[in-house]
């Protein structure tokens, strides 16, 4: 099934829903949203994870277009699109500091790309 183009709902419009909706499939709905962008934040991580662990064995596999990058790029990407994402697992302010320069650094490259596309298309 093809999806027509549409915004992602924010967070605060999620919440604002979940408060003035009562309505339990409305819901459960909202649930389900929330839960998919937590795993998609997991996903994220694991990748992350992944990637510098074949790094540091070998570089080629996690080059521009491999499966394993485009699948990195792909999920960033998708966390960027859906916007504030409400993790309330408790974490610690290093952790905080590690995930946000991290999600600066993906944005950049995400950019950079984006960038390199538009100078090939000129």
């Amino acid at each position: 099934m093809r999806l027509p183009p549409f915004d992602p709902p924010t967070l605060a419009e999620l919440r604002t829903w979940w408060r003035t909706r009562d309505e339990r499939a409305v819901q459960r709905l909202i649930l389900e949203i929330q839960r998919q962008r937590l795993t998609l934040l997991e996903l994220r991580d694991l990748i992350d994870s992944g990637v510098q662990q074949v790094r540091a064995t070998d570089r080629t596999l996690v080059e521009r277009g491999e499966p394993l990058m485009t699948l990195r790029i792909r999920v960033a990407q998708e966390v960027l699109r859906v916007g504030d994402i409400d993790d309330t697992r408790q974490v610690s302010r290093a952790e905080r500091d590690k995930i946000a320069v991290r999600t600066q650094g993906q944005m950049e490259y995400a950019r950079e790309g984006r960038l390199r596309r538009q100078r090939r298309n000129i």
